[in-house]
């Protein structure tokens, strides 16, 4: 992947403001990228999955993480988190 192809995707990711909490789930529906802030070396440091349900799950299983690209369509986080891992996707 290059660095294009990850500039190209955050352009299209959306705003956290723009999305608005609707139960324990978001209106609309959000998928995000996730950076793990104590990676172990063998493990990808670069998750993604629905947003906020799995912002929650790694925080149990890892301790600690953030957000860095919520998108519309789940197409784009795949995409996007293999870029940042440096895989194909």
């Amino acid at each position: 992947m290059t660095t294009s192809t990850i500039t190209t995707l955050a352009a299209r990711a959306i705003k956290p403001q723009d999305v608005r909490p609707n139960g324990p789930l978001t209106t609309p529906r959000r998928f995000g990228v996730y950076e793990l802030l104590s990676p172990t070396p063998d493990t990808r440091r670069f998750r993604f999955g629905n947003h906020p349900v799995r912002l929650y799950e790694l925080e149990r299983e890892r301790g600690s993480c953030r957000l860095l690209y919520p998108f519309l369509q789940r197409a784009d986080v795949e995409v996007m988190a293999s870029a940042l891992n440096g895989r194909e996707p």
